[in-house]
C-alpha cells in the first residue's frame, strides 16, 4: 500500500492534475472492459464444460488423439526404415564403386607373381621399378602449345 501511494504522488507531480483525471477515466474504462471479457470467457467456458456429455465427447476426442499418435508412430517407423535402407544401399554402391575402379598395380613383385614367376627379392633390396610410360601428346594444328 505505501508503494501505491508513492506511485500516485509521483504520477500527480509528473502528469499534473488535468492529465490524472483523463488517465483515471481511461484506467476505469479499460478495467471494466477487461472484467467484461473475463466474465464472458468464464461464461463460455462453463457452457462448454456443461455441454460435454458426461465426458463422452472428451473420451472420443482422446481416442482420436490416440489413434493419430499410433498412425504418426507407424509413419515415423516406416520413414526411418526407408531412409535406413536407402542409406545402406548408397553405402553399398559407394563401396562397389570404390572397389571396382582401381589403378593398375605398379609393384613389379606383385606383377611377377601374377605372371606365375615367383622371384625372391635380392639381398640389396627390392628391384627399382621403371617409371610408367606416358602416352605421346596429341598434335592439334590450331593449339598454341
Amino acid at each position: 500500500m505505501p508503494e501505491l501511494i508513492l506511485i500516485l504522488i509521483i504520477a500527480g507531480v509528473v502528469m499534473g492534475p488535468e492529465r490524472i483525471g483523463h488517465i483515471a477515466r481511461w484506467l476505469g474504462r479499460t478495467t471494466a472492459q477487461l472484467q467484461m471479457i473475463s466474465r464472458s470467457f468464464m461464461r463460455q467456458l462453463s457452457n462448454e464444460l456443461d455441454g460435454v456429455d458426461d465426458g463422452h465427447a472428451l473420451r472420443e476426442a482422446m481416442d482420436e488423439v490416440q489413434a493419430l499418435r499410433q498412425e504418426l508412430q507407424s509413419l515415423r517407423s516406416e520413414f526411418t526404415s526407408v531412409t535406413n535402407s536407402a542409406a545402406t544401399e548408397g553405402k553399398a554402391a559407394l563401396d562397389e564403386i570404390e572397389h571396382s575402379i582401381k589403378p593398375p598395380t605398379l609393384n613389379p613383385v606383385a606383377a611377377e607373381k601374377k605372371n606365375g614367376e615367383d622371384t625372391a627379392v635380392a639381398a640389396n633390396g627390392p628391384a627399382k621399378t621403371p617409371a610408367p610410360k606416358l602416352p605421346n601428346p596429341l598434335k592439334i594444328s590450331d593449339d598454341p602449345e
